[in-house]
């Protein structure tokens, strides 16, 4: 056994006795297992597993450890035999668990009938949890709902923090301040400002401080002088000395400058930051590289006279080794601190305290929170460790130990609630922490997770309490020879240090446990390009070398698990279009991939939605003119509006001497059009908007325009994101293309039953945890975008007395490139982060392989057939650098093995492009629309089966409401005769006959389960106070609020002084479900019930809301 196994057998013994730890578990280690048994060993030894809190960054962890914890259990409960169990960790899982039953029965936990007893949550849910303890949260009356989109939000704030512009007090003078500074461009600052409000919690502090330019110019000069002290340890006076005379001689014929009398050591002070920033101009190129040749721009004329002093310059040049060419880097890259911008640093600290002031107005107004103020929320709930809350002390003596998975991804914020939730912990006092986690695989700073505080914690603890640390160095997924080129490979692609601020980690190996697999292992795949070449035809040549790797695999094993994984999802449209196009007809299942915002029913639902909303909005009502639905053609499109710009699109479509010019086919298209529309908003604000927009839909005969099943479940996604923001009351007509822009397709696979697909393509972000047989990584020579740049970047530093708080605003336009100043100096400190965690997204992209990785990359040739240098910031060329990748002229090429070229298709060649309308056939839209249609083909089950199921869903409700009118005369008879016309109404929508039929039929069960059950029958009870489909509308928070909500309510009345507010569902759990799991599934409505009793608030009667399951005949009321 090598040292690494022996050291990871004995640490994962370790990490199950009672102590602190904080464990490094490499990619494939088992560190959910690790997690897992570490809970089943906490179960034998706590009075109740309440004392033990799991927490995990996604919901899909937390429940894949809760069903781990449920199975162990199951599988000792029913005795499994250790013989059966070959494995040592299964053994030592079972006898775990065995103990924790013991401890279950012993103290009647019944842990098999309450699983929910186990305490595994997300940081966001425990967020959550303790804010709705917090007072300050209720005066928003209800508890707020959480916006998972909170953009809108921040931009609200910003406007009504800049609104102070036009009043006349003290706030107006610091907008006013920080817009000169940005050259009074209001847009730009309100988008900057909710920039900033998004991250708030990472600069409250820079708020929050008195006299914030006085603290910060005293940092940044700390700072300069530290790098400063840091530099001059390895440009000592020695280095110095030899240099002096030749930088004096430059110096005499360069007019002079700093370092004109240069006699003594350059000391690491403030005022000696112009010679130190001479030095480096003296020795380095504008690129950043030391001077091959000296000339008389650099002070070293040509001549007899000067040659002495050329000749020892070059010689000094010569000898300048790696480390003092990165010192002389970072003196260039040092700021000059000063006081130019401390008008605009005291400004911009008030205005953000503004805005933050502004966001909790919103926020209160909204009736939700984004998931930054829960976290913020929820620490102030705790107190601190002098002045622990009331809450923070029941929590204190509840829970005993506290386990946290993906440690490495964690955010200061979070970090300070772990501190509070540990505060008074001490080692030996029976409380134990343990953090688990892969620096390796911090990949996530875009969520604010910072990898320096794993070190630290590691370093330093949490609080007072330290914690052992631990490493696994076991790989249970790759084969040997995958395990040892990441090994061979990856150490020269990371940093040769950990350092927490900088974010740079070592590399860590681990050892394969694996068996060998024939033909496995890594390879890298140059294509290669012109230096010409247009960006879309290199990427259809990269993924058609892509597709040429995926049918190698397929041979090979027809059954083998293939993943393409990118950085971004953009690198992944071409070769969509390429699967989508292949003759075998391949199909892929994708993880957030493709946006349906540019999709054809998307784009005619959205004029629909916004026409409807919007009737002086000509743009969409000309736009659904021209929809499949209509298909009205171009000549009569301009025979109905060319001649008046003033009206609306619909007074003209009312006009009959207007349509009496338009063709026959046209006037019996508008016809139909017309009737359903009119209907429809004769009907507007009566139902919900979703149910509202899609009968419309389906009436104009929607369904039968798109193209296959694909295209409907892409309707359906539309509608219940409609549903979404209706429900959590922020529909806007203006923000609903940004809304949808956050829709994606389904994926492919599901409609041929291949669970999770042969094929699957995701970002490396949305890969992480999974494994596949193969993995193929393009798009290696693609640089990463620009970084955005902040109205204040901030920071804090290590000094030897401790964090330093730094902060800089955004460079002005008008600035003059010159000397760099705090802000790029943060930003470079930033960028050097980023390209850091880019190696770390490169290792877990390659870490997801069980068999095979194939790395991809477009290289070019210039014209004389030479290699040109891969682009800066790029992955590739990062493993160039390492020697990973060798950029040789006669590289593999996939075009000169013969591949298939990547032709370009006549529909993606604008000079090609001829645009065709296309529309319904005539007899396809009746006359008389309201007559039931004729059949439309009905997709496969999985295309219909959501869709439909909302239709159904609309039907029943307008059943109960037809019944709530007269109960008692609703038997079984009349019931049944409802199917008939529950049938016909249907197939009215577009439905097939045989779907009508079974769809009317399962109405009708459901309608009968629920008369059948006593609450049923109690909830539709005739009362004097009652409505059915209530809709309510609430206006906007002043009378010149342009927006208004409408909300409707299914079920509402007063009994015994108490106003009830029943929400309908169809949904069904399934027969074995009880009514833990209904209450649980109800939860999730609980925030739209909550709006809907706001706006019976007034009544002053206090209010019941329940949600009832009509398949189940159950009813639940949410206290």
């Amino acid at each position: 056994m090598s040292d690494l196994l022996l050291e990871d057998e004995n640490n994962r013994r370790r990490a199950l006795e009672l102590a602190s730890f904080i464990v490094e578990a490499p990619a494939g280690a088992g560190k959910t297992e690790l997690l897992t048994q570490r809970i089943l060993r906490l179960l034998a030894t706590v009075d109740e597993p309440e004392e033990i809190l799991a927490i995990t960054f996604t919901n899909k962890a937390a429940d894949e450890m809760r069903q781990r914890l449920q199975n162990y259990l199951e599988r000792a409960r029913r005795g499994t035999a250790d013989a059966a169990m070959p494995a040592a960790h299964e053994r030592v899982t079972d006898e775990l668990a065995r103990a924790a039953l013991a401890r279950d029965a012993a103290l009647g936990w019944q842990l098999a009938t309450q699983p929910g007893r186990l305490r595994l949550t997300t940081i966001d849910a425990l967020c959550a949890s303790l804010a709705r303890q917090m007072p300050l949260l209720s005066r928003f009356g209800t508890q707020p709902a959480v916006a998972e989109e909170a953009r809108r939000h921040y931009l609200e704030a910003a406007h009504r923090a800049l609104a102070h512009l036009e009043e006349e007090d003290e706030p107006a003078g610091i907008v006013a301040t920080v817009l000169g500074y940005l050259d009074n461009d209001v847009m730009r600052l309100a988008g900057l400002l909710a920039d900033m409000l998004a991250r708030r919690e990472q600069w409250l502090a820079v708020g929050a401080l008195g006299r914030p330019e006085a603290v910060l110019f005293e940092s940044a000069c700390a700072l300069v002088e530290a790098e400063l002290e840091a530099i001059s340890a390895l440009l000592d006076a020695g280095w110095q000395r030899p240099l002096m005379p030749l930088a004096r001689f430059a110096a005499s014929h360069l007019g002079g400058g700093p370092l004109a009398e240069w006699s003594d050591a350059l000391r690491p002070e403030l005022e000696a930051l112009p010679g130190w920033r001479a030095l480096a101009e003296l020795l380095l190129t504008q690129k950043d590289e030391p001077r091959r040749t000296v000339n008389v721009n650099n002070g070293f004329p040509a001549g007899p006279d000067a040659k002495v002093q050329k000749e020892a310059m070059l010689e000094f040049l010569g000898a300048l080794d790696e480390g003092t060419v990165a010192a002389l880097r970072r003196l260039r890259r040092l700021p000059q601190p000063d006081h130019a911008d401390d008008a605009v640093v005291h400004a911009l600290a008030r205005l953000l305290k503004l805005a933050a002031a502004e966001l909790w107005l919103v926020f209160r107004a909204e009736g939700e929170v984004d998931f930054t103020e829960l976290a913020l929320r929820a620490s102030v709930a705790l107190g601190d460790a002098q002045a622990p809350s009331e809450l923070a002390l029941r929590l204190d003596y509840r829970i005993r130990h506290l386990l946290v998975d993906e440690f490495q991804d964690t955010s200061p914020t979070q970090i300070e609630l772990l501190e509070r939730l540990t505060a008074g912990w001490q080692a030996g006092d029976g409380r134990t922490l343990f953090l688990v986690g892969d620096p390796m695989q911090s990949i996530y700073r875009f969520r604010k997770a910072d990898v320096g505080l794993f070190l630290r914690v590691a370093e330093n603890g949490i609080g007072n309490l330290r914690l052992e640390s631990l490493r696994l160095s076991r790989n249970n997924r790759s084969t040997p020879a995958l395990v040892a080129w990441i090994n061979g490979s990856f150490p020269a692609v990371f940093p040769a240090r950990d350092e927490p601020f900088s974010g740079e980690i070592r590399y860590r190996p681990f050892v394969a446990t694996r068996d060998t697999l024939p033909g496995a292992g890594a390879h890298l795949h140059s294509v290669w390009v012109g230096e010409e070449d247009e960006r879309d035809t290199v990427a259809r040549q990269e993924a058609a070398a892509v597709v040429a790797l995926i049918e190698a695999e397929w041979r090979a094993d027809p059954a083998r698990r293939v993943a393409v994984l990118a950085r971004a999802r953009d690198h992944l449209g071409a070769l969509v279009t390429a699967i989508r196009r292949h003759p075998a007809g391949w199909r892929f299942a994708a993880v957030e991939l493709e946006p349906l915002s540019g999709r054809q029913v998307i784009q005619d639902l959205l004029a629909l939605t916004r026409a409807l909303h919007h009737r002086a909005d000509r743009l969409n009502w000309l736009a659904i003119l021209r929809a499949p639905w209509c298909g009205l053609r171009l000549a009569d499109l301009h025979a109905l509006a060319a001649d008046d710009h003033q009206a609306t699109i619909w007074s003209l479509l009312n006009d009959a001497r207007r349509i009496a010019r338009l063709s026959e086919d046209g006037q019996r298209r508008l016809a139909h059009l017309r009737a359903v529309l009119g209907e429809a908003l004769a009907g507007q604000g009566r139902q919900r908007r979703r149910r509202w927009v899609e009968d419309v839909w389906r009436k104009l005969g929607g369904a039968a325009c798109v193209e296959d099943g694909s295209a409907l479940r892409d309707a359906e996604a539309f509608f219940e994101r409609l549903e979404v923001i209706d429900s959590a009351g922020r529909f806007s007509v203006d923000s609903l293309e940004d809304d949808m822009a956050r829709l994606f397709a389904a994926a492919d696979a599901v409609t041929e039953g291949e669970a999770g697909g042969r094929l699957q393509l995701m970002t490396i972000h949305k890969a992480k945890g999974l494994e596949f047989d193969t993995v193929i990584v393009p798009g290696l020579a693609r640089a990463n975008p620009s970084r955005d740049k902040p109205l204040l970047i901030w920071d804090s530093f290590p000094f030897a007395a401790g964090e330093r708080l730094l902060a800089a605003p955004v460079n002005p336009r008008r600035r003059k490139e010159a000397v760099p100043t705090l802000y790029d100096f943060l930003q470079t400190i930033e960028a050097e982060r980023d390209a850091n965690e880019e190696a770390r997204v490169l290792y877990v992209a390659a870490t997801r392989a069980i068999r095979t990785l194939h790395l991809l990359a477009t290289c070019s040739r210039n014209r004389d057939g030479m290699p040109t240098p891969p682009r800066a910031g790029s992955p590739l060329a990062r493993l160039v650098v390492a020697g990973v990748w060798p950029l040789a002229a006669a590289g593999e090429s996939f075009a000169s093995e013969g591949m298939p070229g990547a032709p370009v298709d006549s529909a993606d060649d604008p000079a090609t492009f001829v645009p065709q309308l296309r529309r319904l056939v005539a007899p396809r839209v009746a006359a008389d629309w309201w007559a039931p249609p004729q059949a439309v083909p009905a997709p496969e089950a999985e295309s219909t089966g959501a869709a439909l199921a909302a239709t159904l869903g609309t039907l029943t409700h307008a059943c109960l409401e037809q019944i709530a009118t007269d109960p008692e005369a609703w038997d079984g008879a009349r019931l049944g005769q409802l199917a008939a016309a529950a049938e016909g109404w249907l197939m009215s929508r577009g439905w097939a006959s045989r779907d009508s039929a079974q769809g009317a039929a399962q109405v009708v069960g459901w309608l009968r389960t629920t008369l059948g059950s006593e609450a049923g029958r109690w909830a539709l009870r005739r009362r004097e106070e009652q409505a059915a489909e209530l809709a309510l509308t609430k206006l906007g928070a002043d009378e010149t609020a342009s927006e208004s909500v409408t909300r409707v309510i299914d079920r509402s009345f007063v009994e015994d002084g108490v106003r009830w507010i029943i929400d309908w569902k169809t949904a069904w759990l399934g027969e074995a479900a009880d009514r833990a799991q209904l209450a649980q599934h109800a939860e999730r409505y609980r925030p739209q019930l909550e709006r809907y009793a706001a706006l019976l608030v007034e009544e002053g009667l206090p209010v019941k809301t329940a949600v009832f399951y009509v398949a189940h005949g159950t009813m639940l009321v949410l206290d």
